[in-house]
């Protein structure tokens, strides 16, 4: 059901980083509403759907850019497996271990792209990108955690409702 929600939902995210977002960015740094929600998402998701969200926000968000399409997606769907990784071995993510994921995976996430990005042709100063790029949009992202990890939640615990009530719905009439 999540994998299905995933276009919608980040059509939606899309379009306000692409709107809204550059209005509040500081040197070349800016939060990614898109990386966070597909963060948020997988934290509580089987991982097909959290890979899915990744693929699909990867795409979306790199339509709106000039980066090549699918620049952004192997960052993305490298944090999804390490939050299954770690979802596996622990019984439940806490805050900080939440927002630990989200200030490495910023990182690893950004270094990605400007790998990618160097190896497609772009010129990319890798030093000044770091600390004008990478360490604003962690900080950026550190902040904006909570409350699309928020959003993310009561998305998913609306859709699971609504899942269980059919799932009684159908049970009850047979």
């Amino acid at each position: 059901m999540g994998g299905f929600l995933s276009l919608p939902v980040l059509l939606v995210v899309v379009v306000i980083q692409a709107t809204l977002i550059p209005q509040i960015a500081i040197l070349g740094g800016r939060p990614d509403l898109v990386f966070l929600m597909v963060v948020a998402w997988s934290v509580h998701a089987p991982l097909n759907e959290g890979v899915t969200w990744a693929f699909m926000g990867g795409v979306l968000l790199d339509l709106l850019s000039a980066a090549p399409t699918g620049t952004s997606i192997p960052g993305m769907v490298l944090v999804v497996f390490i939050v299954n990784a770690l979802q596996n071995q622990l019984y439940n993510l806490n805050l900080l271990l939440f927002l630990g994921i989200v200030g490495i995976g910023t990182v690893l996430q950004e270094i990605i792209v400007i790998v990618i990005l160097s190896l497609t042709g772009f010129t990319v100063l890798f030093v000044e990108s770091l600390g004008y790029v990478v360490l604003p949009t962690a900080a950026y992202n550190l902040a904006f955690a909570l409350p699309v990890y928020w959003v993310a939640r009561r998305i998913q615990r609306r859709f699971a409702e609504r899942r269980q009530i059919s799932q009684t719905n159908r049970v009850s009439v047979r």
